[in-house]
Protein backbone atom coordinates (compact mmCIF):
# COMPACT_ATOMS: atom_id res chain seq x y z
CA UNK A 1 0.00 0.00 0.00
CA UNK A 2 1.26 3.20 -0.63
CA UNK A 3 2.32 6.12 1.35
CA UNK A 4 -1.05 8.67 1.55
CA UNK A 5 -0.13 12.30 1.23
CA UNK A 6 -1.69 14.97 4.00
CA UNK A 7 -2.26 17.33 1.41
CA UNK A 8 -3.01 17.59 -2.65
CA UNK A 9 -0.83 19.18 -4.88
CA UNK A 10 -3.44 21.82 -4.77
CA UNK A 11 -2.91 22.70 -1.29
CA UNK A 12 -6.09 21.18 -0.17
CA UNK A 13 -6.30 19.23 2.55
CA UNK A 14 -7.21 15.31 1.99
CA UNK A 15 -10.22 13.96 4.37
CA UNK A 16 -8.55 10.56 5.71
CA UNK A 17 -8.51 7.87 3.58
CA UNK A 18 -9.80 9.76 0.87
CA UNK A 19 -9.04 8.22 -2.72
CA UNK A 20 -9.35 11.35 -4.42
CA UNK A 21 -9.17 15.32 -3.67
CA UNK A 22 -12.10 16.42 -2.57
CA UNK A 23 -10.89 20.12 -4.53
CA UNK A 24 -9.55 19.43 -7.91
CA UNK A 25 -10.40 15.19 -7.93
CA UNK A 26 -6.61 14.26 -8.52
CA UNK A 27 -5.85 10.79 -7.45
CA UNK A 28 -4.91 10.83 -3.74
CA UNK A 29 -1.76 8.38 -4.28
CA UNK A 30 -0.75 6.40 -7.76
CA UNK A 31 -1.71 3.20 -7.81
CA UNK A 32 1.24 0.65 -8.77
CA UNK A 33 0.29 -1.13 -11.60
CA UNK A 34 -0.92 -5.24 -11.16
CA UNK A 35 1.75 -7.46 -12.11
CA UNK A 36 0.42 -10.01 -14.73
CA UNK A 37 1.56 -13.34 -14.37
CA UNK A 38 3.50 -14.24 -17.52
CA UNK A 39 1.59 -16.40 -20.02
CA UNK A 40 3.08 -19.78 -20.10
CA UNK A 41 2.68 -20.80 -24.03
CA UNK A 42 1.31 -24.46 -24.79
CA UNK A 43 3.36 -26.49 -27.08
CA UNK A 44 2.14 -28.73 -29.42
CA UNK A 45 2.37 -32.24 -28.25
CA UNK A 46 4.27 -34.23 -31.13
CA UNK A 47 3.16 -37.87 -31.94
CA UNK A 48 6.18 -40.78 -30.66
CA UNK A 49 8.04 -41.53 -33.09
CA UNK A 50 7.37 -44.23 -35.54
CA UNK A 51 3.90 -43.52 -35.55
CA UNK A 52 2.45 -42.68 -38.85
CA UNK A 53 0.40 -39.33 -38.28
CA UNK A 54 -3.38 -39.54 -39.85
CA UNK A 55 -3.54 -37.52 -42.82
CA UNK A 56 -6.34 -34.76 -43.49
CA UNK A 57 -9.29 -34.91 -45.19
CA UNK A 58 -7.81 -33.70 -48.36
CA UNK A 59 -4.88 -35.73 -47.75
CA UNK A 60 -7.11 -38.95 -48.17
CA UNK A 61 -9.16 -37.67 -50.87
CA UNK A 62 -5.85 -36.87 -53.14
CA UNK A 63 -4.69 -40.06 -51.75
CA UNK A 64 -7.93 -42.05 -53.11
CA UNK A 65 -7.96 -40.69 -56.47
CA UNK A 66 -5.85 -43.69 -58.14
CA UNK A 67 -5.11 -41.54 -61.75
CA UNK A 68 -2.18 -40.15 -63.75
CA UNK A 69 -3.23 -37.06 -61.74
CA UNK A 70 -1.34 -39.16 -58.71
CA UNK A 71 2.06 -38.28 -58.67
CA UNK A 72 2.97 -41.36 -56.26
CA UNK A 73 0.44 -43.56 -57.97
CA UNK A 74 2.42 -42.48 -61.36
CA UNK A 75 5.51 -42.80 -59.93
CA UNK A 76 4.94 -46.42 -58.58
CA UNK A 77 3.58 -47.56 -61.57
CA UNK A 78 6.53 -45.99 -63.53
CA UNK A 79 9.04 -48.27 -61.87
CA UNK A 80 6.29 -51.67 -61.43
CA UNK A 81 6.16 -51.18 -65.25
CA UNK A 82 10.18 -51.08 -65.59
CA UNK A 83 10.44 -53.84 -64.01
CA UNK A 84 7.77 -55.64 -65.87
CA UNK A 85 9.88 -54.41 -68.93
CA UNK A 86 13.32 -55.98 -67.82
CA UNK A 87 11.71 -59.31 -66.93
CA UNK A 88 9.98 -60.10 -70.36
CA UNK A 89 13.06 -59.10 -72.35
CA UNK A 90 14.89 -61.55 -70.04
CA UNK A 91 12.56 -64.37 -71.91
CA UNK A 92 13.44 -66.72 -74.61
CA UNK A 93 12.45 -66.13 -77.99
CA UNK A 94 9.67 -68.98 -77.63
CA UNK A 95 6.31 -67.54 -78.23
CA UNK A 96 4.97 -69.93 -75.24
CA UNK A 97 7.45 -68.65 -72.74
CA UNK A 98 6.96 -64.86 -73.86
CA UNK A 99 3.08 -65.12 -73.40
CA UNK A 100 3.28 -66.86 -70.39
CA UNK A 101 6.10 -64.28 -68.82
CA UNK A 102 3.55 -61.35 -70.36
CA UNK A 103 0.91 -63.03 -67.88
CA UNK A 104 2.92 -63.67 -65.18
CA UNK A 105 4.92 -60.55 -64.63
CA UNK A 106 1.86 -58.64 -65.68
CA UNK A 107 0.38 -60.30 -62.55
CA UNK A 108 3.13 -59.47 -60.13
CA UNK A 109 3.87 -55.82 -61.33
CA UNK A 110 0.03 -55.26 -60.48
CA UNK A 111 0.63 -57.09 -56.99
CA UNK A 112 3.61 -55.56 -56.16
CA UNK A 113 2.27 -51.75 -57.11
CA UNK A 114 -0.31 -52.07 -54.70
CA UNK A 115 1.96 -53.03 -51.76
CA UNK A 116 4.16 -50.56 -53.26
CA UNK A 117 1.79 -47.70 -52.65
CA UNK A 118 0.64 -48.79 -49.37
CA UNK A 119 4.22 -48.42 -48.33
CA UNK A 120 5.18 -45.03 -49.66
CA UNK A 121 1.22 -43.63 -48.22
CA UNK A 122 0.28 -46.01 -45.82
CA UNK A 123 -3.22 -46.30 -47.19
CA UNK A 124 -4.19 -50.07 -48.52
CA UNK A 125 -6.31 -49.37 -51.81
CA UNK A 126 -9.66 -51.28 -52.86
CA UNK A 127 -10.07 -53.70 -55.04
CA UNK A 128 -11.60 -51.01 -57.40
CA UNK A 129 -8.30 -48.81 -56.67
CA UNK A 130 -5.92 -51.48 -57.13
CA UNK A 131 -7.34 -52.13 -60.34
CA UNK A 132 -6.68 -48.58 -61.64
CA UNK A 133 -2.97 -48.95 -60.14
CA UNK A 134 -2.40 -52.13 -62.02
CA UNK A 135 -4.36 -50.17 -65.58
CA UNK A 136 -1.47 -47.47 -65.14
CA UNK A 137 1.03 -49.68 -64.49
CA UNK A 138 -0.29 -52.25 -67.69
CA UNK A 139 -0.32 -49.16 -69.88
CA UNK A 140 3.18 -48.13 -69.27
CA UNK A 141 4.51 -51.57 -69.46
CA UNK A 142 2.60 -51.62 -72.93
CA UNK A 143 3.81 -48.44 -74.12
CA UNK A 144 7.69 -49.86 -73.07
CA UNK A 145 7.26 -53.21 -74.65
CA UNK A 146 5.68 -51.34 -78.12
CA UNK A 147 8.79 -48.75 -78.46
CA UNK A 148 11.38 -51.60 -78.01
CA UNK A 149 9.26 -53.93 -80.17
CA UNK A 150 9.56 -50.53 -82.43
CA UNK A 151 13.15 -50.90 -82.40
CA UNK A 152 14.12 -54.04 -82.77
CA UNK A 153 11.86 -53.85 -86.18
CA UNK A 154 13.90 -51.29 -86.70
CA UNK A 155 17.21 -52.82 -86.59
CA UNK A 156 16.06 -56.21 -87.73
CA UNK A 157 13.04 -55.37 -90.11
CA UNK A 158 14.15 -56.47 -93.50
CA UNK A 159 15.58 -59.78 -91.81
CA UNK A 160 12.04 -60.19 -90.46
CA UNK A 161 10.17 -59.41 -93.70
CA UNK A 162 11.93 -61.67 -95.86
CA UNK A 163 11.86 -64.40 -93.55
CA UNK A 164 7.70 -63.84 -93.88
CA UNK A 165 7.41 -63.07 -97.12
CA UNK A 166 8.26 -67.12 -97.67
CA UNK A 167 5.27 -68.17 -96.43
CA UNK A 168 2.62 -67.51 -99.16
CA UNK A 169 -0.18 -66.73 -96.91
CA UNK A 170 1.85 -64.01 -95.12
CA UNK A 171 3.19 -62.78 -98.46
CA UNK A 172 -0.54 -62.19 -99.90
CA UNK A 173 -1.15 -60.23 -96.32
CA UNK A 174 1.85 -58.32 -97.04
CA UNK A 175 1.04 -57.25 -100.29
CA UNK A 176 -2.73 -55.94 -99.31
CA UNK A 177 -2.89 -52.48 -97.29
CA UNK A 178 -6.00 -53.18 -96.13
CA UNK A 179 -5.66 -56.62 -94.80
CA UNK A 180 -1.77 -55.19 -93.10
CA UNK A 181 -3.88 -52.58 -91.61
CA UNK A 182 -6.13 -54.75 -90.15
CA UNK A 183 -3.98 -57.39 -89.08
CA UNK A 184 -1.47 -54.72 -87.59
CA UNK A 185 -4.86 -53.23 -84.91
CA UNK A 186 -6.07 -56.72 -84.38
CA UNK A 187 -2.72 -58.20 -83.07
CA UNK A 188 -1.87 -54.25 -81.32
CA UNK A 189 -5.19 -54.92 -79.67
CA UNK A 190 -4.65 -58.64 -78.80
CA UNK A 191 -1.00 -57.18 -77.38
CA UNK A 192 -2.66 -54.35 -75.13
CA UNK A 193 -5.46 -57.22 -73.82
CA UNK A 194 -2.37 -59.59 -72.94
CA UNK A 195 -0.25 -56.69 -71.61
CA UNK A 196 -2.59 -54.88 -69.47
CA UNK A 197 -5.06 -57.37 -68.33
CA UNK A 198 -2.79 -59.61 -65.84
CA UNK A 199 -1.78 -55.87 -64.42
CA UNK A 200 -4.84 -55.07 -63.59
CA UNK A 201 -5.99 -58.74 -62.43
CA UNK A 202 -2.33 -58.47 -60.13
CA UNK A 203 -3.66 -54.78 -58.44
CA UNK A 204 -7.10 -56.13 -57.86
CA UNK A 205 -6.10 -59.27 -56.52
CA UNK A 206 -3.20 -57.44 -54.56
CA UNK A 207 -5.88 -55.15 -52.66
CA UNK A 208 -7.36 -57.54 -51.93
CA UNK A 209 -4.78 -59.26 -50.23
CA UNK A 210 -3.82 -56.54 -48.70
CA UNK A 211 -7.69 -55.74 -47.24
CA UNK A 212 -8.06 -59.49 -45.85
CA UNK A 213 -5.22 -58.47 -43.77
CA UNK A 214 -6.36 -56.00 -41.76
CA UNK A 215 -5.73 -52.63 -43.15
CA UNK A 216 -7.60 -49.67 -41.35
CA UNK A 217 -6.53 -46.97 -43.60
CA UNK A 218 -8.30 -48.31 -46.66
CA UNK A 219 -8.69 -45.75 -50.07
Amino acid sequence: MPERPEYCTCGAKLAENARFCHLCGRPAFEIAPAETAPVETMETPQPPKGIRQAPSAAARAALSRIGFGNPVALRVAILMSLGTLLMDMLQGANPIFVLCGLVLWGLAGGWCAVLLYRRLTGFALSVRGGAQLGSITGVLTFLSLLIVSTLTMTVKGKEVLQQMKQDPQVAQVLNSPGMLAAMFLLGLVIFFAIVVGPCIAGGALGARFVSRNGANNRV
